[in-house]
């Protein structure tokens, strides 16, 4: 049981090492000596766990899921209007990118890794998909307005999450991008949404930062 004990560790500090080196220095450049370095094991220990790069890249992507499921888990549990937790992932996700490494190497393992085809869980058909499935559950709460037509409303949850990760790229500020979000968000809602008072949604981040938000490593 020890020994097995002592393996996860080890594991675990590869993993969280790896998301660190990816997000850092980008998956390309990030070595697996660097990854090995960073956790404080031996080349051999790492192989033993991960025979190449896209091995741990995958294992970080899962870790990143984590992150995602995690944070829709918790604010679905206090939110009851599913185009509120739409709107409060995407600022959510403008403090991921600056604060969580698993977050922050997903898009750079996304943005570098050569693949015939994006794969379930890179940056954007993870998250574009997750958030597409609660524009699902705001449909069937309704809360979309009749005239609002499934593919339009992807499309805006789309330039959300686009814009968040393009503008966390360039270096924009967290306060400008911040804003950017709540300029787009109150321009879109009173398109996207019911007018019910019982069921509004509003443009501006959570005063409350999620406690899935805080870095854990």
């Amino acid at each position: 049981m020890a020994r097995q004990e002592r393996s996860e560790r080890t594991m675990e500090r590869l993993v969280v090492a790896a998301a660190d080196q990816f997000a850092s220095q980008g998956f390309v450049k990030a070595s697996l000596a660097d990854v090995s370095r960073s956790a404080g094991v031996t080349k051999g220990a790492l192989f033993f766990h991960f025979s190449t790069k896209d091995e741990l890249a995958d294992a970080v992507l899962v870790r990143a899921q984590d992150v995602l499921e995690t944070m829709v888990e918790e604010m679905c549990e206090t939110e009851p209007v599913f185009l509120q937790v739409v709107v409060d992932m995407t600022h959510a996700l403008n403090r991921l990118l600056r604060d969580d490494a698993f977050v922050m190497a997903s898009v750079r393992i996304t943005r570098e890794r050569v693949n015939d085809r994006p794969a379930p869980l890179d940056f954007y058909p993870l998250w574009l998909g997750r958030l597409w499935q609660l524009l699902d559950e705001a449909r069937g709460n309704g809360e979309l307005g009749r005239s609002v037509a499934d593919a339009s409303a992807r499309t805006m949850v789309t330039a959300a999450v686009s814009g968040v990760e393009t503008l966390t790229w360039t270096r924009a500020s967290r306060v400008e991008t911040e804003k950017w979000l709540n300029d787009l968000w109150e321009l879109v809602l009173p398109l996207l949404k019911v007018e019910d008072e019982k069921r509004t949604a509003g443009a501006a981040a959570p005063l409350a930062q999620a406690p899935s938000l805080k870095k854990r490593y």
